[in-house]
């Protein structure tokens, strides 16, 4: 008994030994191992193609082939600063490896963490700043990779680089949602606002409206726009950066952006041909338009009210439209007198009681200039005894954008609303010489509810 037990023990000892020499092999280059294995995530990390290249065995990548996988070459400034970010929110670390004296190989488990860019915060993020601080703040992303380190030469090499590459840079390869390649790919067309020839008399200000492909609302970090006006092939203005909204966005120039010199001495633009050249943030042009600007002398149209009988503006929508490009942009069949308190008693009559006569001129989105307007009183049916230069009411106004159009509101409300027959007339410059539009409608003696009875 004695004898088995110090055979057993001796048995043990030689185990012992065995396992200390074969675990002395494997140690001496696992620290090796793990070492090689630091070095390539930090290059991985980096981004640095020269480096990360001597990890390949030759003619297995090419310099080009690595750097798409980093960063790949057709991003915009947009995506890439996107791509930095989630870059900069990269880090890892590297576990002990496990060796495989048969194949004489270590596996190393390196855990990656990434910001999470599928987050709420992130996916909602109007601007790279706020998705820097979406990555920032959410838990991070693991992604774990094997690293596979051939000990069986004289010097450590990474048998599958391209397995890290490729689990740590697939970020570059998803959808975020990010505007691809440049603004002026989106672009479809513009038009000059109430010039659709583009010729503008007599104006104090021009207007161009561009227009982008629906598809560029599915995107995010779109980047805003400026603009430049040459007259004469001389740049006399250059705007700010500005922000696009439903695909489009109207570029004015106005006398308030005029210097002394660009104005005639009527206060109108001065004569000549303009050149609006659009650009995009990084100042990749969008596109370029020309237009002309004439002023002539212009005489001071006559108001014309036709004599209408009073039971036509309880019938008939009593108005006219007299340029050919406000009708040409206009809404006729949602145009009329507006009934604002519900004292309406026909298309163009209202009763004593109404506070407030308003016109409403419906227009394309495109057709945003101002336009000035007078109202006339009269206490007869042909407007014979208004003087032009005496009207009740001056104003001027600009398009209210609503739901589903867009609207002149055209509106008077006096101190006292007097039965009589009331003119709108219209005019296309402050000026007050080129009528655009004319309108009638009559306040009759009755209240509303008077009426109704």
């Amino acid at each position: 008994m004695r004898y088995t037990k110090k055979i057993f023990t001796v048995f043990l000892a030689v185990c012992c030994v065995m396992s200390v020499l074969c675990g002395c092999s494997a140690g001496d280059r696992s620290p090796e191992a793990k070492s090689l294995c630091e070095t390539f995530c930090t290059d991985v990390k980096a981004g640095e193609i020269s480096k990360l290249a001597s990890y390949f065995d030759y003619g297995t990548i090419t310099d080009e082939e690595l750097a798409e996988l980093i960063a790949p070459s057709d991003f915009n400034k947009e995506e890439a600063a996107f791509a930095a970010a989630i870059k900069e929110s990269t880090d890892f670390s590297v576990q002990d490896p496990v060796y495989d004296k048969n194949t004489k190989t270590a596996t190393v488990y390196v855990v990656w963490k990434q910001g999470d860019f599928s987050s709420d915060a992130a996916l909602s993020a109007a601007s790279v700043e706020e998705f820097k601080t979406a990555l920032s703040s959410s838990s991070s992303k693991n992604i774990t990779v094997n690293v596979t380190v051939d000990l069986s030469g004289e010097f450590a090499r990474i048998k599958n680089p391209k397995d890290t590459v490729d689990a740590v840079y697939a970020y570059n390869t998803i959808n975020h949602g990010i505007m691809p390649g440049l603004l002026s790919d989106f672009y479809t067309d513009s038009n000059w606002t109430l010039a659709p020839k583009g010729v503008y008399t007599n104006v104090k200000e021009i207007g161009l409206r561009v227009n982008f492909n629906n598809e560029l609302s599915r995107y995010r970090f779109i980047p805003g726009v400026y603009y430049t006006v040459s007259r004469g092939g001389e740049v006399i203005y250059t705007s700010d950066i500005m922000d696009i909204e439903d695909n489009s966005i109207r570029l004015d120039y106005t006398i308030d952006m005029a210097g002394a010199g660009d104005l005639n001495e009527d206060g109108f633009i001065t004569d000549g041909k303009y050149s609006v050249m659009v650009f995009d943030a990084h100042s990749k042009q969008i596109c370029t338009s020309d237009c002309e600007v004439v002023n002539e002398i212009l005489e001071k149209e006559e108001i014309v009210f036709e004599e209408y009988k009073k039971d036509h503006y309880l019938t008939d929508l009593v108005y006219d439209i007299k340029d050919s490009d406000l009708m040409a942009n206009s809404f006729v069949f949602n145009t009329g007198w507006w009934d604002y308190d519900g004292t309406s008693v026909g298309k163009s009559a209202f009763a004593s009681n109404t506070k407030t006569l308003g016109f409403s001129l419906a227009v394309s989105s495109t057709n945003d200039n101002e336009l000035y307007y007078d109202y006339y009183y009269s206490e007869k049916s042909d407007f014979k005894d208004v003087n032009e230069t005496e009207p009740v009411f001056s104003a001027s106004c600009k398009p209210t954008v609503y739901d589903d159009q867009s609207c002149y509101d055209i509106d008077y409300t006096p101190a006292e609303m007097k039965p009589g027959f009331y003119g709108l007339v219209v005019y296309g410059d402050a000026g007050r010489k080129h009528i655009v539009f004319t309108a009638a409608c009559i306040v009759v003696e009755e209240t509303s509810g008077d009426v109704i009875d």
